[in-house]
């Protein structure tokens, strides 16, 4: 029998090369909705968001990771995605993140700096989510 395609995953933030892995699926949060990627995908390039990207390796274990905006690229069963930041739940600390957005929520920014804080509140959220999700998950 022959062995399934796989993808093979890479996220990268300035920083550091925060996963690199083989995967049967990833799903991710683009500018417009999720999107889900599988082996044999249509070459794409795409804007990402804030949100929740899924990377499953077929043998019931996934990884999830907060990414903070970005860019996707799919070729040949390679998956990129080029992300201003990245965590994963053991790098976030609730606690300063509720902190971060309770400030973030107080403060009334003016019109220049409106969408940068905007995306700021949405990056704090995210991975307020990831902490949620992650909970509740279990092994998922």
């Amino acid at each position: 029998m022959a062995a399934a395609k796989r993808l093979r995953v890479t996220v990268i933030t300035p920083a550091r090369t925060v996963l690199e892995q083989d995967a049967v699926s990833v799903v991710l949060p683009a500018f417009d909705g999720e999107w889900g990627i599988l082996p044999g995908h249509a070459p794409l390039m795409a804007l990402l968001g804030c949100g929740r990207l899924t990377v499953a390796d077929g043998e019931g274990k996934r990884e999830r990771i907060a990414i903070r905006g970005g860019f996707l690229q799919v070729s040949s069963d390679v998956v990129t995605v080029l992300t201003a930041e990245a965590a994963a739940p053991d790098e976030i600390d609730a606690a300063k993140v509720n902190e971060e957005l309770r400030e973030l929520k107080a403060a009334s920014p003016k019109e220049p700096d409106r969408e940068a804080h905007e995306q700021q509140q949405a990056w704090a959220q995210a991975r307020l989510k990831l902490l949620t999700n992650e909970s509740s998950a279990g092994h998922n």
